[in-house]
């Protein structure tokens, strides 16, 4: 009797972990799009009438000032403090807009997988505060960017770029788990007509074995770790780009750098049609 009833209960989670792993893949393709919209919406109204009620209140305080003056030495603190809040108001509106687009913009890029024109600059800079949600990475790491707002665009697919990125800023956290200092450190440039992303970071240096397979392009034999093995894969996704790798470890340092082509014209001509 009880062997049947583990039978039975290993059953069912059987059936549930495979009805979860369904739900799971269709969750950042077909839910998660329904959901940012369904989102965006009642958060535009909130943004918008916040304005408008700023606006609306900062008149009617100015047209009350004219028109009754001596009213100032009773209502002036008054006016103050509702001018304070409304600012208040507004200013978290806007900061609540932003956190939304950083979520929005990081689900948009794991899905967009056709070809086309990638500003890295933009792209790593979501990336990066989208993971501001990680809440050890917000509080723990210092981050810097250095991002260059006129890079040129690169060619490839926004899916590609920004799993890459994800799995990279996820294997430095891991890093400098243990690491006294924690700093992450992100720069964007033009080189030699290539685009050239830079990351560093303090954590444990980089396996000899992981680096040689990344930079010689195929999974060494001896590369076993889990987190290695996803940043191979992580790689593997920009070859077909031709893209450049160089790592480095100076003074306590982790350096990963890429360099990219720079889109093509034909390619820009191509992404402009769609």
């Amino acid at each position: 009797m009880i062997k049947s009833r583990d039978v039975k209960e290993t059953r069912e989670a059987d059936v549930y972990r495979l009805l979860e792993r369904e739900f799971e893949g269709t969750f950042i393709e077909e839910l998660i799009p329904g959901i940012l919209h369904n989102f965006a919406n009642p958060l535009n109204g909130i943004i918008g009438r916040t304005r408008l009620l700023q606006r609306r209140l900062e008149e009617a305080i100015r047209k009350t000032r004219e028109v009754y003056p001596d009213a100032e030495s009773t209502l002036g603190e008054d006016h103050a403090r509702l001018l304070k809040d409304i600012e208040l108001i507004t200013h978290e509106s806007d900061r609540l807009f932003d956190l939304f687009k950083h979520v929005s913009g990081k689900f948009y890029a794991i899905g967009d997988r056709n070809l086309q024109q990638v500003n890295l600059s933009e792209l790593v800079e979501n990336e990066i505060r989208f993971f501001d949600f990680y809440l050890d990475f917000k509080h723990n790491v210092k981050k810097i960017m250095d991002l260059d707002g006129d890079l040129h665009d690169v060619a490839g697919s926004p899916a590609d770029y920004s799993m890459f990125i994800s799995t990279w800023v996820r294997y430095a956290m891991e890093s400098m788990a243990e690491s006294p200092v924690k700093e992450f450190f992100v720069s964007t440039t033009r080189r030699n007509g290539r685009v050239a992303l830079k990351f560093q970071d303090t954590g444990r240096p980089m396996p000899p074995e992981l680096k040689e397979a990344i930079l010689k392009g195929r999974p060494g034999p001896d590369v076993k770790d889990e987190r290695a093995s996803r940043l191979l894969l992580a790689v593997s996704l920009l070859r077909k780009y031709d893209v450049q790798f160089d790592i480095a470890h100076e003074a306590g340092i982790n350096i990963f750098s890429l360099e990219i082509p720079c889109q093509s014209a034909g390619m820009r001509r191509k992404a402009a049609r769609r």
